[in-house]
Order: C-alpha cells, then sequence, then structure tokens
C-alpha cells in the first residue's frame, strides 16, 4: 500500500511540473552508523524528484537500505537474544532544498518521514517497526549530471520490543535507541525536460 503511494505521488509531481526544469536523480550510497561501532556498514538505494528555481532546487528524496553486509549482530545473553539497533533497515521519504554555492558545489538540508525495522525471530516472525522524523544534511558537487555528495541523516528511534522464541526457547529483546548515518552517495540525473521537450519544426 505505501509503495503504491509513493509512485502515485511521484506521478503526480511530474504531471503537476509538466516535465519543466525537472530532474530524476538515483543513485546508492554506502557509509555507517555514527557514534557506534558497526562492521556491516550500511547502504542504501535512493531516488528523487527535483524541481529547479531561480533560489535553487526544491525535491522529493526517496531512499531505502540496510546492512552493507547482509548479517546480523545480535548479541545471546543467558536466555535471551538483544538485537542490535545498528542492524535495523531504514527506509525514508524527506523533502530537500538544494543551495547552490559555487558552480559545481551545494548543501542540501532535508526533513522528512523514515522507518527503522527489523525483524524479530519469534513463531511469527515478528517485524517491528518505528515512525520518526527525520533531518539531515549534505554537501557534495555536480559535474555533468553526475553528484558526489556526503550526508549526515538522522532516523529517529528504534522499535522497544520483547517477545519469546519457541525455536530457541530464549527471549528475544530490542531496545530503543537512536540512529544517525553518514553516508557517501553518488548519484546520476535525467532531465526531464530535455527527454520531453518538443523539437522545433525545421
Amino acid at each position: 500500500m505505501k509503495n503504491s503511494c509513493l509512485v502515485c505521488l511521484c506521478i503526480i509531481c511530474i504531471q503537476t511540473c509538466y516535465s519543466q526544469n525537472l530532474l530524476v536523480e538515483g543513485g546508492v550510497g554506502i557509509g555507517n552508523i555514527v557514534g557506534r561501532e558497526h562492521r556491516l556498514g550500511k547502504a542504501e538505494a535512493h531516488l528523487a524528484i527535483i524541481k529547479s528555481f531561480n533560489f535553487g532546487e526544491l525535491g522529493l528524496d526517496f531512499s531505502s537500505g540496510g546492512n552493507f553486509i547482509p548479517l546480523g549482530d545480535s548479541e545471546s545473553e543467558a536466555g535471551m537474544e538483544i538485537i542490535s539497533p545498528n542492524d535495523s533497515k531504514f527506509s525514508a521519504i524527506a523533502l530537500l532544498y538544494r543551495i547552490p554555492i559555487e558552480e559545481i558545489v551545494f548543501v542540501e538540508p532535508r526533513i522528512g518521514y523514515a522507518s527503522l525495522s527489523a525483524f524479530v525471530h519469534t513463531d511469527d516472525k515478528t517485524k517491528i517497526r518505528a515512525p520518526n522524523l527525520t533531518a539531515g544534511m549534505g554537501v557534495g558537487i555536480n559535474i555533468k549530471g553526475v553528484s558526489l555528495s556526503i550526508r549526515y541523516q538522522y532516523y529517529g528511534q528504534t522499535q522497544q520490543y520483547e517477545g519469546f522464541s519457541s525455536f530457541s526457547n530464549v527471549i528475544v529483546k530490542s531496545t530503543s535507541e537512536s540512529i544517525s548515518m553518514i553516508l557517501l552517495r553518488i548519484s546520476f540525473q535525467l532531465d526531464l525536460g530535455k527527454l520531453f521537450r518538443k523539437k522545433n519544426p525545421e
């Protein structure tokens, strides 16, 4: 349901802007948790719709990711398994404002909605999810439609949970902790205005 809403939102944005001064930007990012050791790293895929104005660029950014190495760092104690909040998957939709500083340099504050989630291995394989406010700041360069940026993003707090697993006869526990990340992003742009612009008749 959420994915369908996001697709509809993208279509509405494109139709509203009539593809003039409109960019679609997509790519990947890699990085890690801020303030805590996390050997698995984090990675994301992202897609943004960006509209150019005289004062800068406004856009909607959609991102989703998780551990760069698809493993887990859960700890085991006597009769208890503690899920690491570092292993949380994340997804976000954020409003961004890209401000040009120099010809190719920009800064990019952003704010929006984020979700942190994790599977807990109980009988019903419950998935816990925590909705949050997300905010961040990026700095980057853009050269001929390819942008490289470093972004700090606060994703909110993980969900607190406690349940019993009959598979291993232990209590499965997740604590509520704040998650922030620093990600190195590489993105590629497609100018929809040029793509759909009518050619002048000869």
